[in-house]
């Protein structure tokens, strides 16, 4: 991996990412992802996958269709540009580049003036820096914190910890439907606090 600054390409990943030193366990993550190897991205969403869907459910104020449709969109385009990556902080912030381009890209898919009218928090403006990622992610734990225990455990564990309904309603010995009815409900509280936590900060 050259460290160095480098040009990057229309996927925003630098045009050189090739090392001369040892293969890393990145490096051999990354390298299975631009070859399309199925071992490779399943190790990818089960490490990555709930991360990046925090970013993204922090960036769209907790509208969890966004932020679901975003992360496809997300797995599409690193699946198309991967390339064999040894840095850890440059995976991660092409990582972030990608997810805040592919919101932008649905975001405006979808924005409409009646949709702006009705809920002008829904999505944002623009792609987000850094720092406003960071403060996304302290409001998305603040309004975490604030939800009913209990909710924020089923949240946590169908969106961070990839659980399916099916197994979640197992666990909680009660129906698929029942489980739905729970994460719709805890989604929009999760989305009032959001909203709340993030006016603090202006």
């Amino acid at each position: 991996m050259h460290v160095t600054a480098s040009p990057l390409n229309a996927a925003g990943y630098p045009d050189r990412m090739e090392s001369t030193s040892a293969p890393s366990p990145l490096r051999d993550l990354t390298s299975g992802l631009a070859r399309g190897d199925d071992i490779a991205w399943t190790e990818f969403h089960r490490d990555y996958g709930p991360g990046i869907f925090r970013q993204l459910l922090a960036a769209t104020r907790g509208d969890h269709d966004l932020a679901s449709e975003a992360l496809q969109q997300t797995y599409l385009r690193i699946a198309r540009h991967a390339r064999p990556c040894d840095s850890a902080p440059m995976f991660a912030a092409w990582l972030r580049t990608v997810a805040r381009s592919a919101l932008h890209d649905c975001w405006r898919r979808q924005r409409t003036f009646w949709q702006l009218l009705r809920n002008p928090l829904a999505a944002p403006e623009d792609a987000t820096n850094e720092q406003e990622d960071d403060t996304l992610a302290e409001a998305l734990e603040s309004a975490l914190a604030q939800l009913d225990a209990a909710d924020r455990t089923l949240l946590e564990q169908k969106y961070f910890s990839g659980r399916d309904v099916r197994t979640l309603a197992a666990q909680l010995e009660v129906t698929p439907k029942a489980v739905e009815s729970r994460l719709t409900r805890a989604r929009t509280e999760l989305r009032r606090l959001l909203v709340a936590a993030l006016k603090r900060h202006e």
